[in-house]
């Protein structure tokens, strides 16, 4: 089970950095960017977007439910002095924590709207990465929730009050991977 938790883990940063090579590799090879600072911040942002959503994780452990007891866990690893063995054990363990703030389609929806607005209006590089990353993070759970039946993806429509259909789930997951498809290459 500490296998398989760890290789989660290890596949966020495998996804992760290696979308960002590629996205580097192209836009350097068009011509599109040089190695300078611009890269380094836009890189910067991307790293921080992605851990960003994290942090519903630890907000869910320490003031949403601080009463389970995968929170209980945690706040006794800390005591001991084992902080990154309880931020991981939050970060890893994704059953109990079911309604979560970022993993949400309404929150798909305002990912969105910034996401587009970051690519229209925004020239920061830190900005644009750090939309990147919170995007890339989302569709990776996205996706592995789908795809994965030990996890209902339906857990992404805790804010909808009815059931939705099988077809609607997959129209709106298909959906959001081709708008973050189209938002992330530009940003």
């Amino acid at each position: 089970m500490d296998r398989l938790r760890q290789g989660k883990l290890l596949l966020h940063q495998v996804v992760l950095f290696g979308v960002l090579l590629i996205l580097t590799g192209a836009r350097l090879l068009m011509g599109r960017w040089e190695i300078d600072l611009y890269l380094l911040w836009w890189w910067l942002g991307a790293l921080l977007g992605f851990s960003f959503i994290f942090l519903d994780r630890l907000y869910y452990a320490f003031w949403q439910h601080p009463e389970e007891t995968l929170s209980i866990k945690m706040k006794d690893l800390i005591a001991r002095g084992e902080l990154v063995k309880g931020l991981v054990s939050v970060l890893e363990e994704r059953t109990d924590q079911t309604k979560l703030a970022m993993r949400s389609v309404l929150f798909l929806g305002a990912w969105v709207v910034l996401g587009i607005f970051a690519l229209t209006s925004v020239g920061a590089p830190f900005g644009r990465g750090f939309m990147l990353g919170m995007g890339l993070h989302l569709v990776f759970d996205l996706l592995a929730d789908y795809f994965d039946r030990g996890r209902d993806v339906r857990l992404w429509f805790w804010q909808i009050r009815r059931e939705l259909s099988e077809p609607e789930v997959r129209t709106v997951v298909w959906g959001f991977v081709i708008l973050f498809v189209l938002i992330g290459w530009g940003l």
